[in-house]
């Protein structure tokens, strides 16, 4: 009973199924993480990046202490020295701003 239990059928993923295709491959070109996604990946972070650096400084160091920081916006508000509102309002701007910049890859 060991023996047929240790004896399992296991899959080389250097094996070809009928289509050539190894296991590796298969597994590469399913997780959604081939050239093309990574290209997009990375042309999306740039793009935040540079949105984000487009920000005026008191929308980028709200909408950063928020998105970075895990902050509150009450947390925001005491950490820039500004009222609630004065907060609330700066990150609903930034959001805004960056919906706006980075709407293409919406």
């Amino acid at each position: 009973v060991d023996h047929l239990r240790t004896a399992k059928h296991h899959t080389s993923l250097d094996a070809s199924d009928d289509d050539a295709r190894t296991l590796a491959d298969t597994l590469v070109a399913d997780s959604g993480f081939g050239p093309v996604r990574q290209l997009q990946s990375r042309e999306q972070a740039a793009a935040l990046i540079a949105a984000v650096e487009q920000l005026p400084l008191e929308q980028r160091e709200a909408f950063l202490l928020q998105a970075e920081g895990d902050l509150s916006v009450q947390e925001i508000a005491e950490a820039t020295g500004v009222n609630f509102e004065t907060a609330k309002s700066r990150l609903r701007y930034a959001r805004a701003s960056l919906r706006q910049h980075l709407k293409e890859f919406a």
